[in-house]
């Protein structure tokens, strides 16, 4: 109870502060000249104009930021790396898995596979975190780790 009657007593004194400096602010308009008032009256004008221009590009603006974020997420979010000897007469870590995902855990997964002989590239496509094909050690955790990047 005594919340509300604090609470009260503070809105009146508010409201009562403001009564104040509006009555000041139309005594102080009245005592000017034609001339003056004329002044103030086309830079309120001028003013109410410019905050109506910023309104609208906020809401322009409020659009695009909000079209970015629906683009944002088609781009890739979360990446990982794993280098690795692929076999036991190379040393030098030159075959690698990497994983890139978006933030609805789409996207591909490059590995590349490096003998002193030949080079292989494959890639293979994520859906929603998942790999339809098998995949390799190095390539799970690749995919761990660009899954433990994104949000």
């Amino acid at each position: 109870m005594f919340i509300i009657v604090a609470f009260s007593v503070f809105n009146l004194v508010i409201i009562s502060a403001m009564f104040i400096f509006i009555k000041r602010s139309f005594s102080e308009f009245a005592s000017l000249s034609p001339a003056g008032r004329t002044l103030i009256l086309n830079r309120i004008k001028e003013l109410e104009s410019r905050l109506e221009s910023v309104e609208n590009n906020y809401k322009v603006l409020s659009g695009d930021v909000e079209k970015i974020f629906i683009k944002l997420k088609h781009a890739f979010q979360g990446s990982g790396i794993i280098r690795y000897d692929a076999f036991d007469n190379i040393s030098g870590m030159y075959s690698f898995s990497y994983a890139l995902l978006d933030a609805n855990k789409n996207g591909i997964i490059i590995t590349s596979i490096m003998s002193r002989d030949f080079t292989r590239v494959y890639a293979k496509e994520v859906s929603n975190g998942n790999v339809n094909l098998e995949i390799s050690p190095e390539e799970k955790k690749a995919l761990e780790i660009a899954i433990s990047k994104i949000n």
